[in-house]
Parts: structure tokens; C-alpha cells; sequence
């Protein structure tokens, strides 16, 4: 089996910055190797690796392209950017230069971040520009909150535009970020403009990137001050008013930093799973991880739904579905609890799908994963009709103490761990389930509209099956394939 979710085998992958050119994607991302000087300092004088694929299964890694610099430059640390094609025939990389060590690049005893300049000819061998590097204009941003430049040229304006995750001068510490915009004729010379999106939401909004899809612009962003989720918004026009759909996101707390490319028909956002402190359920969140990837689908209201991308999901050839359940109904009832269903053993690496149609009243039924025999110890994949939510979950919630409240009873779900999803709106009560399992990581689609992508990292069980509380359910379509 071949792992389908990357991760380099020196580190681990931060924040994503994709460029497709010649049918092919460039993922730039940041390589932490978490070497700072303590367990708490992720990202430490983080570089740009470079990753090369036409479909994001097959991938090369051509290591490092762009270096950190030394103590007395700017970019000892080289964070998120964006790479652009210029009309001079040049690829630019427009990074964060940041310096949280020499003290003449601080001001009032803080880091300061500059956006920084790098020139190629074939997008991997690069050359740094360092007299380009410039700071925020601090007659309307902050100087300590500038970074995360997303360059393109506007055809409608005849210029360069620069997104960035700035802050107004003064603005609340709390919502007080906007996207930051900045113009340019030559790719030289950049004049601070006002914000080009200031909803007064969010501590920052990291990472930009603006793409536009049929007749719709989409804006897209991430946060950390509500939770750890990136966001889109959707206008008519470049200049807005930026939409809020219903629900603007794209998956969970295990899906940050997403920046999307398209090439060869298929636009695809791609994002970190964040892995736990210690490898651990149990563990905090940690910054950067591995490499996951969704491809972004636009419905006729321009709403953006995402599902796995096609080579992802059509790398997975074995059938291996257990035979006394291939090409069977599977008929689970129960109206007085929980009732559950083994239909066998699972490996690291494989993807499940089935079709669940579910009764009138059904208080939810599951997806169970990496259990033990009865399905009672494990991970769960949660459908909610009542709520309007899928969920993730996993027993014990905790690791177990002696009195009862050790066991997080109280905490429903895994944190922020939930995605809606509206079966009203369902023509009949059914859903088509995709779930795509590798290693820690399980990433779930549904209807080929809502993901939910979790860490899962016991390998102690191996069951799976299918549950319900207080219903009936029918599934059919059963398969579980492996890939090659």
C-alpha cells in the first residue's frame, strides 16, 4: 500500500502556496523540521520545499528552492507567499521575511515582517532580490502583521495586485485584521493601498487568495481567533461586496491554511492536517503537519462544495470488500438504542463508500472505524439529521482516570470536529459516504459536497462497521478498496 497523503520524511509541511503552470502543480510549502529551542517554537526558520505533480497522487520532491536567510537579513525566516508569472517573462515569489532573533529587525521589542522578492527562470532555481524587500506602510497598517503576500495582475486595472494578512493601525487586537492591498506597475514598487476586505471579524486573514470561477470571485482566507478554519466569500465583481454563504468553510479544525491552483480542469485547495503534540489523540493541535487536498466544485447559487480529487479517489483500484457483504443490503434497526454491524478488518491505507439510507426519526447513525469487535472502542463518523451536522467522535474521549468525569462526558464530540450539512434538503434520506483512510489520518466526503477530515492515531483496533441509535438503517454499495 502507498500512502496518499504526503508528508516529507525530514519534517513535515506547513502552509501551501500553489502555482500551476504547464499542466502541472508547483507546491511550494513551508518545511518545518521542528528544530527551534523549544517543543512550543514550530515553524522555526522555515523554508520553501518544492513538490511537483499533474494530479496530486503521484509527487516530486525537489527539496529545498528557497532558503532562510542569515541572522543579520530579514528573512531568517521565510513564511507564506504566493509565486506569479510577470509580464516580463520571469516567475516571481513574493514571501514574509521575518527575524525574531536580531534585535534591528524588532521595533518596540516585537518582530517586524516584510515582504520579500526572489526571481526564476523555471520555477526552482531562485535568486533573492533583498533591496526589494519592503515593510508595511504604517500610516494605515501595522507593521508587525504584514505578511502572507498573494500577488496576480488585475487585467481590469493594468497592474499588480497584493493581497496580504495585514492589520489597520489601531485597530482592536481582536478583529481588528483585513486583507491589506498593495499595487504595483513592475513588480518593483508597491504603494500601500487601503484594505481590500475589512469585515472587522478576525484577528487576522491569513493566507489570501482570490481566484475567480465562472461569473463568481471567491476570496479566500484563514482564521485562529474564532477557531482554526479557513473561510471563502463570493462577489460579482473583484471589488465585491463579499457574500458570506451560509456556511463558508471547507472542512474542520484538521484542514488549515488552504490556497488553491487549478490546472487540467480541476481547481484543488490544498491545506495541512495538523498532527497532535506526541503523536497523540489526546494532544494539542500542533502548527503544520501533512499534506492534504480537496477539489473545490462551484454550484449553480455559487456556493463552493468540495469532494476527494478525482486521482485521489480513482487510485484506490482493490476491491476488498469483505464477501458477505459485496453487493448486499445491510438492514440495521433498533428503536430503543445503539445497534452496530462489523463487516470486517481494515488497513491503514484504504478508502470506504457506501450509500446510507436512513428512517424517519433516526436519532443518528455512524460510521465506525479502527474498533474493537463490538464497535464500542474507536473512531466514529457521526450523522446527525436532527442537529443538521456530520461529526467526528472517538471513545474514551480522554485517557481514562478513576472517577467518572475522566472520561469527558460532558464534551460530545471531538473539538471542533463538526460540519453541517442539511438533510432537509435531500430528495430522499439517503447520503453517499466516502471515507479515505491513511495512516493518523481519516478523511471523510459526503454527497461529494462535505468533508471532515480528523487525526486518528490508535492503531490499536481494526474493525468497522456501521451503527444506529433510535432508527433503522439501509446500506447498500458497500465496498472498501485498497490502492496499489
Amino acid at each position: 500500500m502507498k500512502k496518499v497523503f504526503y508528508q516529507p520524511k525530514d519534517g513535515w509541511i506547513g502552509d501551501t502556496i500553489p502555482f500551476a503552470h504547464d499542466g502541472k502543480y508547483y507546491i511550494f510549502y513551508l518545511h518545518d523540521k521542528r528544530n527551534g529551542n523549544s517543543e512550543d517554537e514550530y515553524g522555526y526558520r522555515t523554508g520553501w520545499n518544492l513538490l511537483v505533480t499533474k494530479d496530486g497522487v503521484n509527487i516530486t520532491d525537489y527539496g529545498e528552492v528557497l532558503p532562510v536567510g542569515e541572522y543579520d537579513e530579514a528573512d531568517y525566516a521565510c513564511y507564506t507567499g504566493s509565486v506569479v508569472e510577470g509580464k516580463d517573462g520571469k516567475f516571481h515569489i513574493f514571501y514574509t521575511a521575518q527575524n525574531n532573533y536580531n534585535p534591528g529587525y524588532h521595533k518596540e521589542g516585537r518582530p517586524l515582517q516584510f515582504i520579500a522578492h526572489a526571481v526564476s527562470d523555471d520555477l526552482i532555481h531562485w535568486v533573492k532580490i533583498p533591496e526589494d524587500t519592503f515593510g508595511a506602510d504604517e500610516s494605515i497598517y501595522e507593521p508587525w502583521d504584514w505578511r502572507d503576500p498573494f500577488v496576480f495582475y488585475n487585467e481590469e486595472e493594468e497592474c499588480y495586485y497584493m493581497l496580504l494578512a495585514a492589520r489597520l493601525v489601531g485597530a482592536s487586537e481582536k478583529n481588528g485584521g483585513c486583507v491589506g492591498l498593495c499595487k504595483s506597475n513592475d513588480l518593483i514598487h508597491w504603494e500601500a493601498k487601503e484594505p481590500f476586505f475589512y469585515p472587522e471579524l478576525y484577528m487576522t486573514h491569513e493566507c489570501p487568495d482570490l481566484f475567480r470561477m465562472g461569473e463568481k470571485w471567491y476570496l479566500i482566507y484563514s482564521t485562529f481567533s474564532e477557531k482554526f478554519v479557513t473561510h471563502y466569500r463570493y462577489a460579482d465583481s473583484i471589488h465585491g461586496p463579499w457574500i458570506a454563504p451560509i456556511e463558508d468553510t471547507f472542512d474542520g479544525r484538521a484542514f488549515y491554511a488552504a490556497k488553491t491552483a487549478t490546472a487540467g480542469g480541476e481547481r484543488l485547495a490544498f491545506a495541512w492536517v495538523p498532527t497532535k503534540r506526541g503523536d497523540n489523540d489526546f494532544g494539542q493541535y500542533e502548527w503544520g503537519g501533512t499534506l492534504i487536498i480537496h477539489k473545490i466544485r462551484q454550484q449553480s447559487d455559487g456556493r463552493l462544495t468540495v469532494q476527494a480529487p478525482d486521482a485521489l479517489a480513482s487510485s484506490f483500484k482493490t476491491d476488498i470488500t469483505p464477501e458477505n457483504y459485496a453487493g448486499k443490503i445491510l438492514s440495521v434497526t433498533n428503536l430503543e438504542g445503539k445497534k452496530g454491524v462489523v463487516i470486517g478488518k481494515m488497513p491503514g491505507t484504504c478508502m470506504i463508500e457506501a450509500d446510507v439510507e436512513f428512517s424517519e426519526n433516526t436519532r443518528y447513525f455512524e460510521l465506525a472505524v479502527r474498533q474493537n469487535e463490538s464497535l464500542a472502542e474507536g473512531y466514529y463518523l457521526r450523522f446527525e439529521p436532527f442537529h443538521n451536522r456530520v461529526i467526528a467522535d472517538m471513545w474514551p474521549r480522554r485517557v481514562p482516570g478513576v472517577n467518572q468525569w475522566y472520561i469527558n462526558g460532558d464534551i460530545p464530540f471531538l473539538v471542533e470536529l463538526e460540519r453541517p450539512f442539511d438533510y432537509k434538503k435531500l430528495l430522499q434520506k439517503k447520503i453517499h459516504l466516502q471515507l479515505i483512510a491513511d495512516g493518523s489520518i481519516l478523511s471523510l466526503y459526503v454527497n461529494d459536497e462535505v468533508a471532515l477530515t480528523t487525526r486518528a492515531y490508535s492503531a490499536k483496533h481494526a474493525h468497522w462497521g456501521f451503527m444506529v441509535d433510535e432508527g433503522s438503517i439501509e446500506v447498500t454499495n458497500i465496498h472498501m478498496y485498497q490502492n496499489s
